[in-house]
């Protein structure tokens, strides 16, 4: 079942824009983060799954699951899953920024294995843990 599974993990990153039906997290006052000397300004450093991008991969491919039924009608594609990694490193609001047309089984899946994360390291500026918002694409692609 494994082998007929492909992921590609084509990017990830900040991502300002949030799905019309959510409620995105509240902004991060910088000003009143509590040691803000009033030099907060940028990321000293992004958001990390714990042991790194070949870690995530890792993850994804041991834990994904193609739906039998959506293996059955050869539905393949992109689900786009966007997410908050919050100040203390939490996986949160997990919702489907695009799915595959004809494919909620497999924009559920990516929905359910990115919930299912263990901590990340969270973003830093100045030393201080904040919350940052990473879109992660994941490709269903059936085995030729």
């Amino acid at each position: 079942m494994r082998s007929t599974l492909t992921l590609l993990l084509l990017c990830s990153g900040l991502l300002a824009n949030a799905q019309h039906d959510t409620v995105p997290p509240q902004p991060i006052d910088i000003e009143k983060l509590p040691s803000n000397n009033g030099s907060l300004t940028r990321l000293e450093s992004a958001a990390q799954f714990p042991g790194g991008h070949a870690a995530l991969l890792d993850y994804l491919v041991k834990e994904l699951r193609y739906p039998d039924a959506m293996r059955q009608a050869k539905v393949e594609g992109v689900v786009h899953v966007v997410f908050t990694v919050t100040d203390a490193g939490e996986v949160r609001n997990v919702r489907v920024k695009q799915g595959i047309p004809n494919g909620a089984a497999l924009d559920e899946e990516a929905v359910r294995v990115v919930s299912a994360m263990p901590r990340w390291e969270p973003a830093r500026v100045n030393s201080v843990t904040v919350p940052t918002e990473h879109a992660l694409p994941v490709k269903f692609q059936l085995a030729p």
